[in-house]
């Protein structure tokens, strides 16, 4: 499961996640129907994309437990039920989470992988089934519930982020919300980490350049605007490196690609989940 603050690449870990998965046995992908990102054109064919839709999915579940077909039938077609699903508290967080502990349960797959909501979302999401149980809710729905919140005590989840303060502040808290729910954080991955490209070398080249080079005012400018580029981004990256580092051991990195995200990217990327990632999971 992969969560962080909205933008900081959630989907991209999810498709490098289930890519490098897949070659290893049947993998699933999850998302919300309703937020599906430009990123899935990368995921592998072999990979199983499923859109979460939560009345879809209320429906099979009103009719897998009502076995009498009319009475599912007439229930799920009704207005009653469209304003419950919509207006219950967790009615829709339940259902996301339901499905893939069905699926999960009915051993359908070998690995599972939910491109999940903002980690402000996620623990309202994870304690759903423990705040069921402890309403008295009974019957057939307490039985299902109870082997769901076994399933969450389970699940594999990874914090995303990124060199940035708003993102650091919301994942420290993030971190010390799950210790106090009783959710283990398997991984942190620091996206867009930008390692400095340019040598002692080229630094005092440019350094010579600039001083003793014939160049215009904007060649120079141009030359400046890449030194200050390369040096600010490694500094910035490096000091917030440090800083998770000091709220959870063992980050690991995912490159910054000036060029943007292609096939390649992301093939160059699986090599590090296959190494790192993956090593902290099982």
């Amino acid at each position: 499961m992969a969560t962080g603050k909205g933008g900081v690449g959630k989907s991209l870990l999810s498709c490098l996640l289930a890519n490098t998965l897949s070659q290893k046995g049947t993998t699933i992908l999850y998302y919300d129907s309703k937020n599906p990102s430009p990123i899935y054109k990368f995921v592998s064919k072999n990979v199983i994309l499923y859109p979460l839709d939560y009345e879809k999915e209320a429906k099979e579940y009103v009719k897998l437990k009502l076995r009498f077909f009319i009475l599912s039938w007439a229930l799920t077609r009704s207005d009653v039920f469209r304003v419950f699903s919509r207006v219950i508290p967790g009615f829709r967080e339940l259902i996301f989470l339901g499905r893939m502990w069905y699926d999960h349960y009915l051993g359908r797959y070998q690995f599972y992988v939910f491109d999940a909501p903002p980690v402000g979302q996620i623990i309202p999401l994870l304690k759903i089934p423990f705040s069921a149980l402890d309403s008295g809710v009974g019957g057939f729905a307490k039985s299902d519930l109870e082997k769901m919140a076994e399933f969450v005590k389970k699940l594999k989840i990874i914090l995303v982020c990124i060199p940035e303060y708003l993102s650091y502040e919301e994942t420290a808290e993030a971190i010390q919300k799950m210790k106090q729910e009783g959710l283990e954080i398997s991984a942190l991955v620091l996206n867009k980490f930008y390692e400095k490209n340019l040598s002692r070398e080229d630094e005092l080249w440019i350094d010579r350049i600039l001083t003793e080079g014939k160049l215009s005012a904007k060649e120079k400018e141009e030359l400046i605007n890449l030194y200050n580029f390369d040096t600010f981004f490694s500094l910035n990256s490096s000091k917030f490196l440090k800083l998770y580092k000091s709220i959870f051991p063992g980050v690991i990195k995912i490159p910054f690609s000036i060029e943007g995200i292609d096939a390649d990217f992301i093939g160059k990327q699986m090599n590090i989940i296959q190494a790192s990632v993956l090593s902290h999971l099982f």
